[in-house]
């Protein structure tokens, strides 16, 4: 399943899955947004991850009606400003999507994924979870907080492939997106089609930390 299909990285992913051989589902928050789900899914699912009660009604639906062999999390909000301008509610906002979202869709579906043979579960954090950078407080510690989640799900879970990738800045048109504050000139990223392609192959690897030297 991957989570944000409807995203540039989300709908990528799902294609580039699909042409792997994969039967794929995808999530996208909101009904307006499943149009630009792929049509190669083999299901649409709605999941708003800043709403508990829709994470929840999404994974008891997946508990007792399928069986996941992995979960993508290809999703999240992006906000810029400093911390003396970046209020509570808007680094909630990114925190509830980025990390807690995540980290209670992921958690309600790790039985059902320890039934699979070769079952894991894949997130990108960005490079920001490894490097901090101005004006981008709220963003990098949503994104800082999952990924220590995602260590500890690790160790937890060691049967678990879980695979933190963090690769630089991506062509997807989030940074024109933000929920708040202005996004900075960024120079040119990398495509989506690259960032997914080393995702897959490190997925395929049984890798676990793909760092954002190792995109380029």
């Amino acid at each position: 399943m991957v989570v944000g299909g409807s995203g540039a990285l989300g709908s990528e992913m799902t294609r580039a899955l699909v042409a792997r051989g994969a039967r794929v589902f995808a999530t996208c928050s909101s009904a307006a947004s499943a149009v630009r789900i792929p049509d190669q899914v083999e299901l649409k699912l709605l999941a708003d991850l800043a709403s508990q009660e829709s994470i929840e009604v999404l994974t008891n639906y997946l508990n007792q009606s399928t069986a996941l062999d992995g979960v993508i999390i290809a999703s999240g909000l992006v906000g810029f400003g400093g911390a003396e301008q970046t209020s509570a509610s808007d680094a909630l906002k990114l925190t509830q999507v980025n990390y807690l979202g995540p980290a209670q869709l992921v958690s309600a579906l790790v039985p059902n994924l320890k039934r699979s043979a070769q079952p894991f579960v894949a997130a990108i954090n960005g490079v920001v979870a490894e490097k901090v950078f101005p004006g981008m407080h709220a963003y990098t510690a949503s994104k800082t907080a999952f990924a220590a989640w995602l260590d500890s799900l690790r160790l937890e879970h060691r049967t678990l492939q879980v695979l933190d990738a963090r690769p630089g800045h991506t062509e997807t048109g989030l940074a024109s997106r933000a929920v708040f504050g202005t996004a900075p000139n960024f120079p040119t990223g990398m495509t989506a089609e690259h960032v997914v392609g080393r995702i897959l192959d490190a997925l395929a690897a049984g890798e676990t930390k793909l760092e954002s030297a190792r995109f380029a």
